[in-house]
Formats: C-alpha cells, structure tokens, sequence
C-alpha cells in the first residue's frame, strides 16, 4: 500500500471514529466530538524542543515536540490536563502542522516527537507526508499511552521511526479506575509487539542519537512497587529482558489524584530506591530512570 493510500485509509477511520479502541464512533467530519472530545481540525498545545524525553530520544538540542490537545484517555493523575483533559490549544490546518515540524528541522531538533496524538494520526500522517516533500529529514516519534489499535499502528509503518509507550497497568481494573478505560495492558501488550515488528531494536547514531526502536516507559505510582514488579514480569514473559525500559519516578498527585488517596502523593526516596532495585532484580538492564 503507498503512503497515499494509507493516509486515505486513516481518514476513513477518523469518521465514523475507530482511530483507537474505544471505537466511539463519532461522525468528526459532521461536527461531531469523539470520546477524546475532539472533532476534524487537529488542535496543539504547543510546540517546542524538548528535553524531558530520555537522554537518546533528546539529543543535545532537544526534541522536537508537538503536544497534541485533548486525549483518549482520562487518567486522573495526568500532569498535563490543562490540555489532555480541558482541551486548551490552537487549531490548527494540516499545512500549518507540516510548516511546524520544518521549523522544528530548522531549529535543529533531534527528531520530530508527536505527543498524544492517537486521535489525529490521520491529519498528522498528511502533514508529515507533506512536510518529507518539502525536505523533512528527522526521524518521527510517536509518543503514545499505548492505548492504541492494532488496525491503526499497520498504517503507521514507513512513517514512524521511533515509538515510547507507555505500560500503565497489570490489571483491567486500574485501568477502569484511573483512566476510564478497559483492556489497557491488553492493547498496550498488542501494540508494542506490532511497533517492534516495524522498527525492531533500538538503533544509534554516531552521535549516540536514537534512530529507531521501541522504549517501554513506566510510571511509578505511590503504593504502587508490587504492580511495578507484576508490569515488569509480564514484559519480561511477553517480550525480554533486552527491551530498553524507561522506569519513570517523577509522579506528582495532581489534576483528580486528590479523590484517590492511595495516588494522592508523591513517591518516595525509598519507593524509588526500591523500584530501581526490582527493575534490576528482574533481568532489566537496558534504559533510563527518569527522576523529573
């Protein structure tokens, strides 16, 4: 299937909206919002290089991040609900997403990092396309909830070089209560075999810059070493113990964290010290430890 094609294709999905499993079906091109709470028109957050992301994946310049408005899901920790959850943003046109990521190139990003943008892959996808033809060189990243459709990520191949999921939960159940959604670790599981069988094991440049892979990140919660434990194991049996693991640290209670009091708080040193040591218990020695 060419690269046109496949946009076609990921517009078909857009409306009615199958873009990812809650398949909500939402007509976007009559107006209509989708459980994201998003219609056609892409909306950003902003845009700017980035050096949050692990040390490979940053670069020394930064990553090229766009941060996409809204969400399809609705974790009540999210630390960025001003626009995951409340929607603050810019509309903008696909043309106008493709002159971002040239400025982005221009200003020397590492790569071009599309964050949370599950529900405007399509538009996203035409803007890249477009964005190649006027010279895009950087390698495309998407960063993603791992909440995604198997049907979607297929599309995705020849345009994504680089993919960081994220592994929420060891249970349907936490992903009900925290994110208010079923099956997560069934589709995160399902997703990151399909991203792995596109762009296969992490990949450095000279400059020890990622070029392509696939990094597992891991979320940290208050109480929570028991289920970091259960999470590692299921990747260890799902995948190996080679696959590069981001263990992130940095959780803050914020947003609706005050209704659940077992997450209404940070970590602690101890908890950090003692997911660090699990990660190593269980086999893991490749990644990163993010502390903020």
């Amino acid at each position: 299937m060419s690269e046109l094609e496949k946009i076609r294709e990921l517009y078909k999905l857009l409306s009615p909206c199958y873009l990812c499993p809650l398949n909500c079906g939402a007509n976007r091109f009559k107006g209509e919002q989708g459980t994201c709470n998003s219609q056609v028109v892409p909306r950003i957050s902003s845009y700017t290089l980035y050096k949050g992301e692990e040390p490979p994946v940053s670069g020394q310049n930064g990553s090229g991040a766009i941060f996409f408005s809204n969400c399809n899901l609705r974790c009540v920790y999210c630390q960025n609900y001003n626009f995951s959850q409340l929607g603050k943003g810019k509309d903008v046109s696909v043309l106008e997403l493709s002159e971002i990521m040239m400025k982005l190139q221009s200003m020397n990003a590492s790569n071009i990092n599309l964050i949370t943008a599950t529900h405007f892959l399509p538009q996203s996808i035409a803007a890249l396309r477009l964005a190649r033809q006027k010279g895009l060189s950087l390698p495309i990243v998407l960063n993603t909830s791992g909440y995604e459709s198997l049907e979607v990520l297929r599309l995705l191949e020849g345009f994504i070089d680089i993919y960081l999921s994220d592994f929420r939960y060891a249970t349907d159940e936490e992903g009900i209560k925290y994110s208010g959604v079923s099956f997560v670790s069934t589709f995160t599981l399902s997703a990151i075999k399909e991203m792995l069988r596109q762009v296969g094991n992490i990949t450095f440049d000279s400059k020890g810059i990622m070029r392509k892979g696939v990094i597992i990140r891991i979320l940290v919660f208050p109480n929570g070493i028991e289920n970091l434990r259960k999470r590692l194991r299921i990747i260890k049996k799902e995948f190996s113990t080679d696959i590069y693991i981001s263990l992130m640290s940095q959780y803050v209670p914020v947003y609706l964290a005050k209704n659940f009091p077992e997450i209404n708080r940070k970590l602690t040193r101890l908890e950090i010290m003692e997911s660090i040591k699990i990660l190593r218990e269980e086999g893991f020695r490749n990644g990163w430890v993010q502390y903020d």
